[in-house]
């Protein structure tokens, strides 16, 4: 799981997905956008289309994971960033979902 610290609290989705820049990609749709604090947050909206739940809850373990490690990885723990993943395809496969999603983030804060 995501730290508490790390969860986009739910009252903020809808002012993250209205105000902030979207990148869309194969499996999914990136809307990010920078607000105040120093502190980055996440969350992740997982479309019924992609199947049943279990599905909806291995994509959605699959996405917090890649996110635990690009967090570190990119040392994105300190920067004032909101993000919100809304997946729309299933993707079973961690390493093809990972470089998308890497590559959405860094598209979206200009990460190298």
């Amino acid at each position: 799981m995501l730290t508490r610290q790390h969860r986009l609290n739910a009252k903020h989705f809808k002012q993250v997905y209205n105000e902030g820049n979207k990148f869309r990609g194969e499996f999914g749709m990136l809307v990010a956008r920078e607000y105040d604090k120093d502190i980055s947050q996440f969350a992740f909206v997982v479309s019924k289309k992609i199947g049943n739940a279990p599905a909806r809850h291995r994509m959605t373990r699959l996405l917090r994971q890649i996110t635990r490690e690009i967090l570190t990885e990119y040392n994105l723990k300190e920067r004032n960033i909101q993000c919100q993943y809304i997946a729309f395809k299933y993707c079973n496969n961690y390493g093809i979902l990972k470089e998308e999603y890497s590559k959405q983030l860094k598209e979206a804060f200009s990460v190298s």
